[in-house]
């Protein structure tokens, strides 16, 4: 059933209490954009912040002001770092937000571009280097914190992509590829493109290397690590990092297993073993959210000769600025990604955009390597991932995907199709917990049972790899939080039926066996957005009670944490969005396709989501919904590219770090899956 949210003190409420129940059309338009909020990834307290900045400007049109900077907030909470100008777009924005009262939207827009010219100056101004709230520049309207950071970035990603190549030593990486790994007695060779990409990484200031699923970026990181080793790099000259804390681990974890498959190490190789694991790169630039510090940035760089970075796509403007610019001038920067993928859930589009402008930095792979002849299931969802990205229509065929008419038929192979009305979703949600959470009873048995920790909250026990294990291979991925058929009521749902099977009451909010998943980053228990644990009864000094246990950095550790002392960070994951499961890989995965059609429903999610799988999707859903969504694009607006190559002959800018500089705080808009 679902939980009760608790009231918000919302603008129109207080419009309302300073002014009397006749408050007049202002206030009604404050309610109809809270109503539509949730629908543009905005939660309520963005129209609140929106008509507080407005009512700054006394001598402005104060609703068409509202409605503007509601709109940069929808734009920005949607990816863009900026909002163009232009009558058409804003009539497109302010018609979604005004929802059933869009018929207002033209004179709305006329309203709100007169006010660009004299009214709102109290909070809008011309100046690159004004601090208010809002800058008008390019044509388009910024948050300022917005545009101070993408202007840094800019300049600094610029004047490390002007820098000339240092040659690599061929003998290194010769040697590497006559001592290539091995995968069932069959050498693992690196394809032409991989190596262009190594010889690319080993002597550039700055690589960006594109790829979609299983195009072997792992191969390409592991190679050049053993080439730079042989050029005299130490193992703790390298900082592997990731966005998110899941990410992080399966870096560490892949980069670990390519190394162990190297047939006849050299002695280079050996060395590796001694490789840090990758972290965060809020861990790696030591951010302390007591005092809102980074330990690292442009007066105090990072020691690292060489840095690399996986998951690049899901790093927004202000963390890369914070990366790049916290690094040494003679630092290496290596971005991973695939480009095709969804960008960052806040800001930016920044290794997309930086793409267009990388010129020889960059390195595109195409080639997959994880969809085999004897897998027929992958192939299918490569090619139905290939054909989304294309924005094709034409996703089902023999090879591609399959309609089912039943909930019952679908299989366990390959990406399938199936509507799911209302009436459908107990079914399918019955079904999913029989075949995909609860286990049989020996891994029943074993989510029963007591697991002891040692002092620090340790456990070593091999058993729990199993345990993990069946949690990694599956998981419903949705939209959003919000709805009906949100990450929020699936696992409201699925908490039911587990308290139902448990004979537990649903009101107890985790119990032992369900999956949990961080919200926050907890820098002092070194566990971080993303991360995923599951409760289990844990012995330790104070004795046996339910706990969340999360894997360590270390292999075949895990850490137990007092659920009280994560009240508020961490949510049930039966399902989680599409966003939250970027860097995640799971064998089988079923997406839920919204009631009606929604900005975020874009072949850029859709495309991500069926990445996640290496074996079976299902796809559950109106199929025209499906379509429109393939259809669609991702709108992010940005002037990152276009900055790149203006920037080329500027200075550079006063460090970030100095006093006096504009603070780089992460914008006000939510991100899209943390609607209410």
């Amino acid at each position: 059933m679902a939980r009760p949210t608790p009231p918000v003190d919302t603008a129109w409420r207080r419009f309302q209490a300073e002014r009397g129940r006749g408050a007049g059309p202002y206030a009604r338009l404050l309610r109809r954009l809270e109503a539509q909020a949730p629908l543009h990834a905005l939660d309520r307290a963005a129209v609140t912040l929106a008509a507080e900045i407005a009512v700054l400007a006394p001598g402005a049109d104060v609703e068409a002001l509202t409605l503007l900077i509601l709109t940069v907030f929808a734009d920005v909470a949607q990816g863009s770092t900026r909002t163009p100008l232009t009558p058409d777009w804003l009539q497109t924005r302010f018609e979604g937000l005004l929802g059933p009262d869009a018929a207002q939207a033209p004179d709305l827009v006329a309203r709100a571009l007169a006010c660009l010219d004299g009214p709102a100056a109290p909070v809008m101004a011309d100046d690159l280097d004004a601090h208010v709230p809002l800058i008008r520049a390019d044509g388009a309207l910024y948050l300022q914190r917005l545009l101070a950071a993408e202007r840094r970035l800019a300049d600094s990603l610029a004047e490390r992509l002007q820098r000339p190549a240092v040659p690599a030593d061929p003998d290194a990486l010769a040697d590497v590829l006559a001592r290539p790994a091995m995968r069932n007695g069959v050498a693992i060779d690196l394809s032409d493109e991989q190596q262009r990409a190594v010889e690319t990484a080993v002597s550039g200031a700055i690589t960006l290397v594109s790829g979609g699923p299983g195009t072997g970026k792992t191969s390409i990181v592991v190679a050049m690590l053993r080439t730079l080793t042989r050029m005299g790099l130490r193992p703790d000259d390298v900082a592997l990092a990731a966005p998110t804390g899941k990410a992080a681990w399966r870096m560490s974890s892949s980069v670990r297993q390519a190394l162990a498959a190297v047939a006849d190490p050299a002695e280079a190789d050996t060395l590796l073993a001694q490789l840090a694991p990758a972290r965060t790169l809020h861990r790696l630039l030591g951010y302390s959210p007591r005092g809102d510090r980074w330990r690292h940035h442009g007066r105090n760089p990072l020691s690292a000769q060489v840095v690399i970075v996986d998951e690049a796509s899901m790093v927004d403007v202000f963390l890369m600025n914070r990366l790049v610019r916290a690094l040494a001038p003679d630092t290496r920067l290596v971005l991973l990604g695939d480009a095709d993928q969804l960008p960052s859930v806040a800001a930016g589009a920044v290794f997309r955009d930086a793409l267009t402008a990388a010129g020889t930095a960059r390195v595109s792979l195409v080639q997959s390597y994880r969809m085999r002849k004897e897998d027929p299931g992958g192939r299918a969802i490569l090619k139905v991932a290939q054909r989304m990205n294309q924005g094709e229509a034409a996703l089902f065929g023999p090879g591609l995907a399959t309609h089912r008419p039943e909930l019952a038929d679908l299989g366990a192979v390959g990406v399938e199709h199936a509507d799911l009305p209302k009436e459908r979703r107990r079914r399918f949600l019955d079904r999913w917990y029989a075949e995909r959470v609860r286990g049989d009873s020996a891994l029943r048995a074993k989510m029963a049972q007591v697991w002891t920790a040692d002092v620090d909250g340790r456990l070593t026990d091999p058993g729990l790899a199993s345990v993990f294990g069946w949690f990694e291979r599956s998981r419903v991925l949705c939209l959003t939080r919000a709805f009906d058929v949100g990450a929020r009521r699936i696992n409201d749902r699925l908490h039911d039926r587990c308290a139902r099977d448990a004979g537990q009451p649903a009101e107890v909010p985790f119990l032992v066996g369900e999956p949990v998943m961080m919200l926050h980053n907890d820098y002092d228990r070194r566990l971080f957005n993303g991360d995923q644990g599951i409760v289990l009864r844990v012995e330790d000094a104070e004795g046996p009670r339910a706990m969340a246990v999360f894997p360590d950095e270390q292999p075949g550790v895990w850490r137990a944490f007092a659920l009280d002392a994560l009240s508020g960070r961490i949510a049930l994951a039966y399902a989680m969005t599409v966003h939250k499961a970027q860097g995640s890989e799971f064998d089988a995965i079923a997406v839920l396709l919204p009631d009606r059609d929604l900005p975020l429903l874009t072949r850029e999610l859709l495309y991500t989501a069926v990445t996640r799988a290496r074996h079976a999707v299902w796809l559950l859903g109106d199929r025209a919904l499906l379509v429109q969504g393939v259809r669609r694009t991702v709108e992010r607006f940005a002037g990152l590219a276009d900055r790149l190559r203006a920037a080329s002959d500027a200075p550079p800018p006063p460090d970030d770090s100095a006093p006096g500089a504009p603070p780089l705080d992460d914008p006000v808009a939510p991100a899209p899956d943390e609607v209410p």
